[in-house]
């Protein structure tokens, strides 16, 4: 289980939401780049086979190359969502 905004990301629907805000404050701001990465695996095109592995690449690609663009508080959810995602593949659950 991942933490944000001290709550912890404990199913699917959490870990959507957390994702679809940080969507909508890089559309607000522009954050092309963030936008760009995290676009290439979100939303989930397959909750099964490689839809999850699309999702954790994307997310982890938006952390490494927005983070100029990204507040701090984004930062933390983004960290949270990749944890959470990771869980989901290997086993540990969300």
């Amino acid at each position: 289980m991942a933490q944000s905004f001290g709550k912890m990301i404990e199913d699917n629907k959490q870990l959507f939401n957390n994702i679809q805000r940080l969507v909508e404050a890089w559309c607000d701001r522009r954050c092309l780049c963030a936008l760009r990465n995290v676009l290439r695996g979100y939303p989930l095109v397959s909750p099964i086979g490689d839809g999850w592995g699309e999702l954790l690449i994307a997310l982890q690609d938006a952390r490494a190359f927005a983070r100029d663009e990204l507040t701090a508080d984004e930062q933390n959810i983004l960290e949270d969502c990749i944890r959470a995602v990771d869980g989901a593949i290997h086993g540990a659950g969300i």
